[in-house]
């Protein structure tokens, strides 16, 4: 697909979620619970060495990833406001690097330069094209044996997100699986979750091949 075809699917995703929507605060309240209980008994044995926080909204996962980073937290989100925001809430951290995202990559990350990519609570809006897109440049920004976090919907009954339940774009669980394998990346572990709707999501640890025997 066509960047600009891929730009358009993310736009239509994205520009809803402006720095004056409020669910970025709403949600701030929730993370601390989802973190503990959900997402770092999933990505605990990943390597921090250099982490990418995608669509980062106004900064709630990158407050957790930040003190797990080694070396660089690049945060990424496609709204400029998101960034901004972002860039003064952790302006008294040298590791942070902030950038605006095209929506379907993570241009200009160089290549192989990323340990773990992380993508919470945001994937789950995106089109299935933007999804595999991602994918496609997961296996290029990350290091061999880096992984990608990424939690995505398991909701296959309506193609526009905005009008499907729990604003929930059309992916599931096998398709994800069927996408990163194409990708040329290795499924970790995946995981069917709740969240509002039984089974409504999914998240899934992906690897790139290659790294070191993890003992």
């Amino acid at each position: 697909m066509q960047d600009a075809q891929l730009e358009k699917l993310a736009r239509y995703s994205g520009d809803p979620w402006n720095p004056k929507n409020e669910y970025f605060a709403k949600a701030e309240a929730h993370m601390e619970n989802l973190w503990a209980k959900l997402v770092w008994p999933f990505i605990s044995d990943c390597d921090f060495t250099v982490v990418v926080d995608l669509a980062a909204g106004h900064g709630r996962n990158s407050e957790r990833l930040l003190p797990l980073v080694k070396e660089a937290l690049h945060i990424t989100d496609i709204q400029p406001g998101n960034v901004a925001i972002c860039a003064e809430r952790f302006k008294d951290s040298a590791k942070v690097h902030t950038f605006v995202g095209n929506g379907y990559d993570f241009r200009p990350l160089e290549d192989e330069s990323v340990t773990l990519v992380y993508c919470f609570d945001a994937m789950v809006h995106f089109d299935s094209d933007v999804v595999r897109s991602y994918l496609k440049d997961s296996l290029r920004v990350l290091r061999p044996g880096g992984r990608a976090f990424y939690h995505h919907s398991n909701y296959t009954g309506g193609h526009d997100w905005r009008t499907n339940p729990g604003a929930r774009n059309f992916m599931s669980a096998a398709l994800f699986e069927h996408y990163a394998l194409k990708e040329g990346l290795a499924v970790v572990r995946q995981k069917v979750i709740d969240w509002q709707r039984k089974d409504h999501d999914c998240v899934t640890l992906v690897e790139k091949p290659g790294g070191a025997a993890k003992g």
